[in-house]
């Protein structure tokens, strides 16, 4: 009875590797700062009023000395260009550090 209970988990433990070998591993989308995430939600409703389609962009976070820039720059714009070279307007959220309250919004040409 041991020989098939230690028989059978050998099998169940050789097919659950067998299983998790075959799977694709979790890919990583994004990573940063859990303190960031106050400044996208800070700037949320602004996008959602702008009905931007998140998907369509990349975003970037920016502090400066009183207030932090929440940025959205269409997925495929050229690195280091000046203004929106991609499909989709960009668009830029400033937000006090103080309050936490929008000081502008606009599109970035």
């Amino acid at each position: 009875m041991k020989t098939l209970l230690w028989g059978m988990m050998t099998v169940l433990s050789l097919g659950w590797g067998a299983i998790m070998a075959q799977s694709n591993p979790p890919k990583v989308l994004a990573e940063f700062p859990g303190a960031s995430l106050k400044w996208v939600d800070a700037a949320e409703p602004v996008l959602q009023e702008k009905k931007l389609d998140l998907d369509k962009y990349t975003i970037s976070v920016l502090e400066q000395a009183d207030s932090v820039t929440v940025i959205l720059k269409s997925e495929g714009s050229a690195s280091g260009g000046r203004g929106n070279t991609g499909k989709n307007p960009g668009f830029e959220v400033e937000i006090s550090k103080k309050d936490l309250k929008v000081l502008r919004s606009n599109y970035i040409r």
